[in-house]
């Protein structure tokens, strides 16, 4: 997230709960430079890459320059093996500007047919 240009400073923290089916666990991590909640999509090393997973971000007060900016997530993915996975997570942007950009990256590449949408709300 930034104001004009991406923060790349260490001014990010990220918390998650995850769970598998069979397994569950918890993880967080503070001054980081990206709020990185890695495990949220299916991995096509593991499992098939016509597996997709799903996820709903919001971003609040984006625009509330009195506060730092805070991040929730839930996201997960079935794909009928061990490797299925839902996941409930949080993250910061220790700053107090406005967001007015988003980078999403993918750690390996996005598959054919990814699609991702931005809604908001109408300014008054």
């Amino acid at each position: 997230m930034g104001n004009g240009s991406i923060d790349t400073g260490s001014n990010y923290d990220m918390h998650r709960m995850w769970g598998d089916g069979g397994s569950a666990g918890t993880s967080s991590s503070t001054g980081q430079t990206k709020i990185n909640w890695w495990e949220c999509v299916p991995n096509t090393q593991y499992i098939a890459a016509n597996i997709f997973g799903a996820a709903v971000i919001d971003i609040l007060d984006y625009a509330n320059t009195n506060k730092y900016k805070t991040v929730r997530g839930l996201m997960g993915f079935e794909s009928n093996t061990n490797q299925s996975r839902v996941q409930f997570a949080s993250g910061l942007w220790r700053s107090t500007s406005a967001v007015t950009n988003i980078k999403i990256t993918a750690s390996a590449t996005f598959q054919q047919y990814s699609s991702f949408a931005l809604y908001g709300i109408k300014g008054a």
